[in-house]
C-alpha cells in the first residue's frame, strides 16, 4: 500500500511540475521589464521573505494537528509533507495541496480526520487573519470593496455553510459512535494547555500577514519609484493586494482576461498603472519560485536527516 501511495504521490509531483511551467509560460513574460534594479531588489527580498513564509507556514497547522491527535509530531516531520504538498496547488482544482497533507497521517500513524481537521482550522484563521489585517490597512475603502465582491463572499460563504452541514450529516449517519468519540476528544484538545498552544498558531497568523504586508509595501515602493510618494495609498494598496487574494482564493476558477489582483488594485487606484501590473507580476514570479525553493529546502531537509 506505501509503494502505491509513493508512485501516486510521484505522479502527482510531476504532474504540478509541469503545470508551474506552464504557468510561466502563460504568464508570457517580458523579461525587458524585470531588468531594473529597483524590480530586481523588489524580487529578491519576496522572494527570500516567501520562502521563509512558505516553510515556516507549517507551523500553525502543526499545532492543529499535535492538538487534534494529541500525539508530539515533530516539526522535522510536517515541514517536508507541508512545503511538497503545497507545490500541488498548482495542479488544476485547487485542492490537491489540502489533500495532499494526509501524507503526515500515513507518516506519523495518526488519523487522517484530525490531519484534515487540522487543515479546516488552517484554511479559516489564514484567511480570517488576512481579512482582518487587510480591512485594518485598507481602511474606508473596504466598504467599496465589500460592494463590489460581497457577492462572491455571500456565495462562497453560503455553498460552504450548505457543505459542512452535509457532511457533518453524513458523517453523524454513518459513523454516529466515532462522530461522538471525536466530537468528545476535539472539545479536548482546546483546553487546559492546549488552548495555548492553539492560541500560539492563530496568532501566527497575524505575525504572518504581517511580514508579508511590510514586503508588499517595501516591494510596491521600489517598483513605484517616483510615484511611490504618497505613503497612505501604498497602505491602501497593500490592503487591495491581500484583499485580492482573498477574493481569488475563495473564487472557482479564474476570470478572463485581467487577473484578480490586478482589477482589484485598479479599482483602489483608479486607472489601469502600469507600475500594477509591474508589481503583480513581480510578487507571482517570486511566489512561484519561493513555493519551489521551499519544496527544494523540504526534500534535502528529508535526505539529510535520512542521512544521519
Amino acid at each position: 500500500m506505501k509503494k502505491i501511495i509513493k508512485i501516486l504521490g510521484n505522479i502527482v509531483m510531476l504532474s504540478a511540475i509541469v503545470f508551474i511551467i506552464k504557468k510561466f509560460i502563460d504568464m508570457d513574460i517580458d523579461f525587458s521589464q524585470l531588468k531594473s534594479p529597483s524590480v530586481i531588489s523588489a524580487l529578491i527580498i519576496s522572494f527570500i521573505i516567501q520562502t521563509v513564509i512558505v516553510v515556516m507556514g507549517c507551523f500553525p497547522w502543526l499545532v492543529f494537528t499535535r492538538s487534534l491527535s494529541g500525539k508530539k509530531i515533530p516539526f522535522s516531520e510536517a515541514m517536508p509533507v507541508y512545503t511538497q504538498s503545497n507545490i500541488y496547488k498548482y495542479l488544476p482544482g485547487n485542492v490537491f495541496q489540502y489533500v495532499g497533507r494526509n501524507k503526515l497521517a500515513f507518516d506519523m500513524q495518526i488519523s487522517h480526520v484530525d490531519v484534515a481537521c487540522a487543515t479546516v482550522f488552517d484554511i479559516f484563521f489564514c484567511v480570517f487573519s488576512t481579512g482582518i489585517i487587510s480591512a485594518v490597512l485598507l481602511g474606508n475603502t473596504i466598504a467599496e470593496l465589500i460592494q463590489k465582491y460581497g457577492k462572491n463572499f455571500l456565495v462562497i460563504g453560503i455553498s460552504a455553510v450548505i457543505l459542512i452541514a452535509v457532511v457533518l450529516f453524513v458523517f453523524y449517519a454513518r459513523f454516529k459512535d466515532k462522530f461522538r468519540q471525536y466530537i468528545l476528544r476535539y472539545s479536548k484538545a482546546f483546553k487546559g494547555s492546549n488552548r495555548f498552544e492553539v492560541l500560539k498558531g492563530v496568532l501566527y497568523y497575524f505575525l504572518q500577514n504581517t511580514v508579508s504586508a511590510v514586503m508588499y509595501f517595501i516591494s510596491m515602493k521600489l517598483i513605484f519609484g517616483s510615484t511611490s510618494d504618497d505613503f497612505s495609498l501604498l497602505i491602501t494598496l497593500t490592503g487591495a493586494f491581500m484583499f485580492a487574494w482573498i477574493i481569488g482564493f475563495i473564487t472557482p476558477g479564474a476570470p478572463g482576461g485581467i487577473g484578480i489582483r490586478e482589477s482589484v488594485m485598479i479599482f483602489v487606484f483608479g486607472e489601469a498603472h502600469e507600475e500594477i501590473m509591474l508589481f503583480v507580476l513581480a510578487m507571482r514570479i517570486s511566489s512561484i519560485l519561493a513555493d519551489i525553493m521551499a519544496f527544494v529546502i523540504g526534500k534535502l531537509y528529508t535526505r539529510l536527516k535520512k542521512a544521519d
